[in-house]
Parts: structure tokens; sequence; C-alpha cells
């Protein structure tokens, strides 16, 4: 598969997901922190919110790879290099010989499972501070942050938080040995590059899918965030001068909280004019208004950048005039940050028009609405998707609004949960 995407919001015709498994189930209460979550969630209801989102895009004509999938299947192709991988878990995640030969004893579908799951400890083993051989990866339900898939490749990206860090490793395997991706171009691997220039001391950088967003065509939002450090877009800045698709990089100082970890959280694009915002943090005139700066990408730039009063102002110096939505509704600041709690500034493009989103954002729903997009429950909508699918050709705007009591607290919304790679020009 050649690997294609260029914008936010061009017609989706490839996406990698990942069903949640009993990594989820496995989470316990004192953990729930180090692994990243704020609460438990309830598996088989998570799994069954996901299995319609997961309907809803392949309805609407587009193919879906589960990432678990991909992984079992690429651990079949070449057994040095899964070999090889086993041996760099074992290095990361320093597991006892005992555990590394198990992983080796299995088969490559045991395996591809294992790695996510994980392995909890042996019963008379198991107490408080030792729950797993092998610690889960719960938050590979959020597809989107491991690696990036921009212009007709790919950037493996470095996690942030150690309970992450296995994702990236796993990406990169899948994107080298599975026969569907395996020969696209690979722009930049953070952990590989770096250790291979020796270019850091004491730590390494991080940078996550969720704060990467293709704007427009030439045209690039990056956020420094809790997750993505600055001197990371340096370095992406130099290989997207190199690549010489890209004019602008707009960078987002963001707070460095929980509740707004990367810039999609706070920004997603919905359509050719219009994006989803959270307007203290991207509209002017806040106290909270982040600080944005424009890079010119130009191979003999020197551009250290320039300051902007806000990153919608960034936008129009670049050439994209958007209309902002509002999460939560106008003027209403209690549930504008309720909502952007529960991701109400999160969606999933299908295409210009054509959005996903989480229910129980009923306000941001309201805002949509008032702007000419028919709300669709998710039911409705794979009851006759053809119908729904004709009135977008025909101009129509739809947001299908997806059932999301459980996988609102796992902390990340449909765009999240999702990585293109393939996207019609926009």
């Amino acid at each position: 598969m050649q690997l294609s995407v260029f914008s936010e919001i061009g017609r989706l015709r490839a996406v990698m997901t990942h069903r949640p498994g009993a990594e989820i189930d496995y989470m316990p209460p004192a953990l729930m922190e180090d692994l990243l979550f704020d609460d438990i969630l309830h598996g088989a209801s998570a799994r069954e919110e996901h299995d319609v989102f997961t309907a809803v895009i392949e309805a609407f004509g587009v193919k879906n790879f589960d990432f678990q999938t991909l992984l079992c299947e690429a651990a079949a192709v070449d057994a040095g290099r899964t070999s090889l991988l086993i041996s760099q878990v074992a290095e990361f995640d320093q597991l006892s010989p005992s555990i590394e030969e198990r992983l080796r004893a299995m088969t490559p579908d045991e395996l591809g499972r294992t790695l996510i799951t994980g392995i909890p400890a042996a019963a008379d083993a198991m107490h408080a501070g030792n729950f797993f051989d092998l610690a889960p990866l719960p938050n590979a339900l959020m597809a989107r942050d491991p690696a990036v898939v921009i212009c007709n490749g790919v950037i493996i990206g470095s996690m942030k938080r150690g309970a992450r860090a296995r994702e990236s490793l796993l990406s990169r395997f899948v994107h080298d040995v599975h026969p569907i991706l395996a020969g696209n171009a690979r722009y930049l691997d953070f952990q590989a590059d770096t250790k291979a220039a020796r270019a850091l001391r004491f730590g390494s950088l991080s940078l996550e899918g969720g704060d990467v967003l293709l704007l427009k065509e030439g045209v690039i939002a990056v956020g420094v965030s809790e997750r993505t450090m600055e001197a990371s877009i340096d370095l992406l800045a130099q290989s997207l001068r190199k690549l010489g698709t890209f004019h602008t990089l707009i960078m987002v100082r963001m707070p460095g909280s929980r509740s707004q970890m990367h810039l999609d959280t706070v920004f997603t694009r919905i359509s050719a004019g219009e994006c989803l915002v959270y307007p203290p943090m991207l509209n002017e005139g806040y106290a909270e208004t982040l600080s944005t700066v424009s890079i010119n990408l130009g191979k003999r730039s020197n551009d250290h950048g320039k300051r902007h009063v806000s990153f919608f102002s960034a936008c129009r110096a670049a050439g994209l005039d958007l209309e902002p939505i509002p999460c939560g509704g106008n003027d209403d600041y209690i549930h504008q940050t309720r909502e952007q709690w529960t991701d109400g500034a999160n969606s999933f493009c299908l295409a210009p028009g054509f959005i996903i989103m989480y229910r129980r954002n009923e306000r941001t729903l309201e805002s949509l609405a008032r702007r000419g997009y028919d709300i669709v429950r998710d039911q409705d909508f794979l009851a006759d998707p053809k119908s729904y699918r004709a009135a977008h050709a025909d101009g129509g705007k739809v947001a299908v609004a997806i059932r999301s009591s459980e996988l609102s607290r796992a902390r990340g919304g449909p765009r999240c949960m999702t990585m293109p790679l393939v996207r019609e020009p926009a």
C-alpha cells in the first residue's frame, strides 16, 4: 500500500485502529495513573462502542486495518526480525530470561496479542508492587500517537511516558515488516535517528501523533505539549525542509496539562473552511490564548519563527482561513471546559463535512447543527449508510454521533483512535 496523507480532511480510504482487548481488562486501580488512565474501563462495553465506531468508518467505504492483527501477521513474516523485536522488548522492559523465552516460544498470533495485552504475574507472585511480568498497553486504543503518516511516508514517534514507549517499538516493526506497509518512505525515526547521532544526553526526545495536524498541503501544525517536546519540533522541521513538501510549520505551545495533552484535544479540522475548537485557548483575547509561532520551512530558510496573536492568525498568514466552531457552545465557559474534557473538540473527518463525534458532547453537536450539520445517531447511519453518503455527495454536511460512555473515559476522542493511511487529495 502506498501511504498518502496530505491533509486532515481528504476523503479517507484506509485507516489503522486498535480494538481494545484484554489489556483494558487487566488494569488494576493502583496502576491507573501509571498507565495514564483516570478510571477503570468496562472492557466489554468499550469493545461494543469501538465496534460501532469502526462499523461507521467501514460503512463509509473505508478499509480499516486493526493494529494488533497487523502485528500478529508481521510476526509471521520474518523469524529473524521477530526475534530481534523480542530482544528489543526484553531489553526495554527489563524482562527476566524466563519471560523472554516464554515470548520466543509463542506462535506469531500469541506473540502479537501478548505484546499488547501483557503478561500478568503468577498468582503466587502477584502483589501490589508486582502485577505484571510484562506490562499491558491499554493506551494502544489511541492508534494516532506512536507514528505519523504524512505525504507518502511515515514518521516513527517517541512516546513521552514509559507506559506507552513500547507502542513506538511495535509500530516501527509493523511499518518495517508487514507487506502492506513495508517499503514506504521513512522520513524520521525519533528513537533510532537520535540514538544513531548520539544527539542527546540525559534523556530522549518525544513526539506523539496527537500533536501533529496536516492543516493543508504545505502547512503543518504541531503542539509543544505534555507529550511532545520543542526540541522534537526542531528535528521535525529539519526533516520537513529536506522533504520540500511543506512551506510553513505552525507551532502551538500547549499548557502541558492532562486535560489538553495534545493539540488535537483543542482543535480538529472538519471541512474545507471549518474546524472544531476549544475557544479559550485558540481564539484571540482570552487569558488562556496559546502562544503560536509560524516557521518558514523553505530549504534555504533559517527562520526561527514569527509570533502570532493567536492560532487562527497564524493560519491566515499561511493562507488558511477557518471558521471556528466552539466545542461546548458559544460563550459558555463551563460547558466548553466540560466538553473539551470529553473530547468535544476532537472529531474524525471521513471526508470534508462528514465527521464522527462523541454523542455525549451535546452542546458541541448543537453548535454543528446550527451550522448546517445533520446530526445522525450511529444506529441510524448504520441502518442506511448509502442515503447519508448520497446526501453528503450532494453537498450535505453530516456528523455521526457515536456512543462513548466508556471510550471517552480513556481520555481520547475519534481522531485519537485513528491513524489515517490513505486519503484522497483535499
